[in-house]
């Protein structure tokens, strides 16, 4: 069987593929901050609740976990005593 020809690798030093202007232009794209789309919070009807918040604000939100945690405290001072 004959040797298959070898590829020749692209020279480091040669141009980009890529035009310069259009991959600055993708990554301005993909890295810019998007807007995150707000609803009136289930709790406190203000404006701040998201699609992953639960339908709350962060200060609900905030509240919610801080009760979350007070909660199993006590309940593991009751299994304690």
């Amino acid at each position: 069987m004959p040797a298959m020809p070898q590829k020749s690798k692209p020279d480091p030093d040669d141009a980009s593929v890529v035009d310069p202007q259009l991959l600055e232009a993708a990554w301005d794209y993909v890295f810019e901050a998007k807007p995150v789309k707000r609803f009136p919070c289930r709790i406190c009807n203000e404006p701040g609740a998201t699609d992953g918040s639960d339908g709350l604000c962060w200060v609900c939100r905030r509240l919610k976990i801080s009760a979350w945690r007070e909660a199993e405290a006590l309940e593991q001072e009751a299994v304690g005593d």
